[in-house]
């Protein structure tokens, strides 16, 4: 890792091709009022075309760490599931560093209000400068998160003008603490754009998927899964049929931390993909 990167130089062009890679960026502007260290955002990126006019962007939102506020990100990129090495589509991946809250706790306060939106620009910005490239657009954007993060995502979703087209959420709906209100608080935020997300099939196709387990997060995801279910009866059978592989909510066959880093590569190199959970560990 770069000691202080302030700008992306590792990008290689081959050809016609701009290779695949990986960089930190640090005192990134968006995540200015997020405690920690730096750096504070690393961007991954498969072979991309020179001519090309857009990417797929992927953003991931990690959750608590042992080391508090001294958190490297380097600690969390190997279980992000950030792997496209078996994705075709041209695609930039984000991993920022949360807001330190204390304890082993992080947030993402700067994502709100449409800082999801700025963070993917200043992202995307900072790529095609740095790959020479006049303009580049977004085309599918996904966003996935794993524990705390999971909640923060729909907090960030909540406040975004540009919706995911695919959300996938690794036992990270704890839903919120039944002190402070309604535990379920954000489940509306998940149907509303479920229901524009639905009416974007089968022409745009997206997904949802979220792995839980039980004891952590069972009764939140258990609720978004009957959720997709009364939703899902809508469309006519054969399209219900499709959308029920890639939006759906089922139980992890791994432990807690290792649920990001197997399901990740799978759902990033095909969003209907089924878990074979013995292959997977």
């Amino acid at each position: 890792m770069p000691d202080h990167p302030n700008a992306l130089r590792e990008i290689r062009i081959t050809g016609e091709s701009i290779a695949p890679g990986e960089a930190y960026l640090a005192e990134t502007p968006v995540l200015r009022a997020h405690a920690g260290t730096q750096p504070d955002l690393f961007l991954r990126w498969n072979a991309v075309p020179k001519a090309a006019a857009a990417v797929d962007v992927v953003v991931h939102l990690h959750g608590f760490s042992q080391q508090r506020g001294d958190m490297a990100l380097a600690e969390k990129v190997p279980r992000s599931g950030l792997d496209l090495s078996r994705r075709a589509r041209p695609t930039l991946a984000l991993l920022p560093r949360g807001n330190w809250l204390g304890r082993t706790y992080y947030d993402f306060l700067a994502l709100l209000d449409g800082g999801l939106d700025r963070l993917v620009d200043y992202a995307i910005e900072q790529f095609a400068r740095a790959a020479g490239l006049s303009k580049l657009d977004v085309d599918r954007f996904i966003l996935t998160a794993h524990s705390g993060g999971g909640m923060p995502a729909i907090d960030a979703v909540a406040g975004a003008a540009r919706a995911p087209d695919e959300l996938h959420i690794f036992d990270g709906l704890y839903g919120r603490d039944p002190s402070l209100g309604d535990p379920m608080q954000g489940i509306e935020v998940l149907e509303r754009w479920l229901r524009r997300r639905l009416e974007l099939e089968p022409d745009r196709p997206g997904a949802l998927r979220v792995v839980y387990i039980e004891w952590q997060t069972g009764p939140y995801s258990r609720a978004l899964g009957d959720l997709i279910s009364r939703h899902l009866q809508k469309p006519e059978p054969a399209l219900a049929t499709d959308l029920a592989r890639r939006y759906r909510v089922e139980p992890s066959g791994v432990p807690h931390g290792y649920v990001a880093t197997v399901c990740g590569p799978e759902l990033l190199a095909d969003p209907a993909a089924e878990f074979d959970w013995q292959r997977m560990i």
